[in-house]
């Protein structure tokens, strides 16, 4: 579990924040999976919808309605058969847009892409973030799950 986390104000005034508005689940769906114990520096990772239940207090619908909505306005993405979430700018705000070679973080980003169980947004993480990170393995593009770099 991480000991800390960014949790950007900008969640409830930027471009996101105002499409989550009008869907008070989705808010609470959004800010949890920011700071929840399960996330990761990656924003990639395994979480089952009860988890999001449990920890929250929302019932199944509100927890399902929050984390479609977060799903709609490009917030995330949900893996249901791998129960594996996608925070997509998660890393970005987390760790940096860009880090250099020699920076200890890519060698965690990397780990940490590693350790995420199988599922479909690993080619679309790596193609997202390889560059920024310097990551060498893309577990996506040799398990037919996203694009990977060309």
């Amino acid at each position: 579990m991480r000991e800390y986390g960014k949790v950007s104000p900008q969640l409830w005034i930027g471009d996101t924040g105002k499409k989550l508005r009008g869907c008070v689940e989705a808010q609470v769906v959004a800010a949890y999976l920011l700071s929840n114990p399960h996330a990761n520096m990656i924003g990639l990772y395994y979480l089952p919808k009860m988890f999001i239940c449990h920890e929250t207090g929302l019932p199944i619908e509100g927890a399902s309605k929050g984390l479609a909505r977060c799903i709609e306005t490009g917030f995330c993405g949900y893996d249901e058969q791998a129960e594996v979430v996608w925070v997509k700018e998660m890393a970005r705000f987390q760790v940096s847009d860009q880090l250099k070679p020699e920076d200890k973080r890519c060698a965690g980003i990397q780990n940490e892409y590693n350790s995420v169980p199988e599922n479909k947004y690993l080619g679309e993480f790596f193609e997202r973030y390889s560059v920024a990170f310097h990551m060498v393995e893309n577990r996506g593009a040799s398990k037919g799950h996203g694009r990977g770099l060309k």
